[in-house]
């Protein structure tokens, strides 16, 4: 459309006064007859005042009833400056409504990019709100892959490069690792064909493309490399969306194609990921609460809309939903057995007992003092336990994961207590002879008596009414990665109840005896399930050996 077919129009364009509400109107045909004047051929003229009637429609500058006549007639004064605005600004070719460079997004300030959305964020806000039918198009469309990190019922989220969002509370600042599909996903050297394939709809070369973006984007955000640390399977395809939304200045009514994928860590992946998340502010868990609710206690929002939208808004069943997905790490011991349990001596020239609770027996299994330091110090850390001092060299991971590097003084001798243990009772794993751990359940694991002590306080004024304090301590032991220091926990038990434990531990009982029986079954039920208790190793404070039952430990009285 040339400059000098609009100019002449301008100066026989309708009028609409400032004050009183007077104006008239021209007729289509006279602005056609008028660039016809220019010995323009009149199909061109007609399509020249067609093109520039839809362009002042679109801004709604026009009295409709008129149009419909065929004639150009302003609804307003400012409408009528709006409309010669943009007319005169097309008339000349020197003329602006932006500066050359508005649009430029290399190397641009945040300022810069501000200003573009918000312009385009007006255009399409007004656009899709102002359509007849509200069945406004989509002019970009986005790809997207997600992830779904579940550990420990939690999921992670990583916070969204877009900062503007974050102060938009309706929007979320975290997102699912993952992000939208780009040109690089695909290999195809034909770049018009991918460019013009992820600006269409419902494209099935982009969405085919969906894993490399997911692989792509688990890379940039979490440093999580494809079957090194981890695997996938589709979870859900979102049915498509559309929202006026967009990263940075990139802002228009969006057709979103949302696949989510279920990740399966490898044991690498996993203890690759713990002291990423730990050092990247980045990075962080939501828990089912969060999601149902919608925000963490300490004010972050998940950017999920997406997800909620494909549950109806119903959040709960989200959860409830994510809940039922497995997590991607599972430890897997190669020892899980039920309703058993090994109990590890501190002395070399002692046998280890193992087998089912109350059953167990010793286990023909020597051990030199070097491996049973070894063994004890698996087994602290198996069971969470604290050390003193750790060599530099030793990293401690979660689920009893030991990881020495090569320059370790106890890397060969862990590689050969593995290959000792094979097929024993006491499993351990060795991966790539640099992850050590004893593979079995935590629980299941105990520590010689001769570590404990039993010490009921003789001051009860600190107790509840009626309670008395009683302190069961684990004293320190050595073990190959460092003494290990001692451990107390304070509890309160019933006056009763602590005079019923001085019988047992005084008397000789029978299994058959009611007064024994009903303590031990007191105590199963009360002090035997406190966590603190269970987390110091202790496999009972009262057992049953053969035909009676017994109190372990020396019971002590402080005064």
């Amino acid at each position: 459309m040339s400059a000098p077919f609009i100019r002449p129009l301008i100066s026989i364009l309708p009028h609409y006064a400032e004050e009183e509400g007077d104006f008239d109107s021209v007729p289509r045909e006279v602005l056609i007859d008028l660039i016809c004047k220019q010995s323009v051929n009149r199909g061109i003229a007609e399509n020249t005042v067609a093109l520039l009637e839809a362009l002042l429609n679109t801004l709604a500058v026009f009295n409709l009833d008129y149009l419909q006549k065929g004639e150009w007639c302003f609804v307003s004064f400012p409408a009528q400056l709006l409309a010669t605005s943009v007319l005169t600004a097309m008339a000349d070719t020197d003329s602006r409504l932006f500066a050359t460079n508005f649009w430029n997004t290399q190397d641009i300030g945040i300022d810069r990019k501000d200003q573009q959305r918000d312009v385009l964020k007006c255009l399409e806000l007004a656009r899709v709100q102002h359509h007849a039918n509200q069945k406004a198009q989509p002019i970009r469309y986005c790809y997207v892959a997600w992830s779904i990190i579940k550990l420990d019922g939690k999921i992670l989220f990583y916070q969204r490069e877009d900062t503007k969002k974050r102060f938009e509370k309706a929007a979320g600042d975290y997102g699912l690792l993952g992000g939208r599909a780009n040109q690089n996903d695909l290999p195809i050297a034909d770049k018009t064909a991918v460019l013009k394939a992820l600006q269409s709809a419902n494209s099935e070369l982009i969405q085919s493309a969906l894993p490399a973006t997911l692989k792509r984007e688990l890379r940039e955000e979490a440093g999580l490399l494809f079957e090194s640390h981890y695997t996938f399977k589709p979870w859900r395809s979102l049915k498509p969306y559309r929202q006026v939304q967009g990263t940075a200045p990139n802002h228009a009514l969006t057709e979103y194609y949302l696949d989510i994928f279920q990740i399966e860590l490898t044991l690498e992946g996993y203890l690759f990921l713990q002291p990423k998340i730990n050092s990247d502010e980045r990075l962080t868990w939501f828990s089912m609460a969060d999601i149902e609710r919608g925000e963490t206690t300490d004010g972050k929002i998940p950017y999920i809309k997406a997800l909620y939208d494909e549950f109806g808004g119903n959040r709960a069943a989200l959860a409830t939903a994510l809940s039922a997905l497995p997590d991607s790490f599972v430890a897997g011991y190669l020892s899980d057995k039920e309703k058993y349990g090994i109990t590890l001596p501190i002395d070399s020239g002692k046998p280890l007992y193992a087998g089912v609770l109350g059953k167990e027996k010793p286990l023909e299994l020597p051990l030199s003092p070097c491996q049973l330091a070894l063994v004890l110090a698996l087994a602290a850390h198996l069971r969470g336990f604290d050390f003193a001092v750790l060599d530099a060299n030793i990293v401690l991971h979660p689920h009893g994961w030991l990881e020495v590097d090569e320059q370790s003084p106890i890397r060969l001798e862990l590689i050969a207590l593995a290959r000792y243990l094979v097929s024993s009772e006491l499993a351990m794993e060795n991966r790539h002879d640099r992850l050590f751990r004893l593979s079995i359940r935590p629980e299941t694991v105990f520590f010689s008596e001769d570590l404990f002590s039993f010490t009921v306080a003789n001051d009860a004024s600190d107790c509840k009414e009626n309670k008395v304090a009683v302190y069961i301590g684990r004293k320190g032991f050595p073990t190959a990665l460092g003494v290990l220091p001692d451990k107390t926990e304070r509890f309160e038990i019933s006056h009763s109840f602590a005079k019923r434990l001085k019988t047992l531990a005084d008397g000789d009982f029978s299994i058959h005896d009611k007064e024994g029986s009903s303590t031990e079954d007191n105590y199963k039920k009360s002090l035997h399930k406190e966590p603190r208790f269970k987390a110091l190793g202790l496999r009972n404070l009262i057992r049953q050996d053969g035909a009676g039952i017994r109190f372990v430990l020396p019971y002590l009285v402080q005064y």
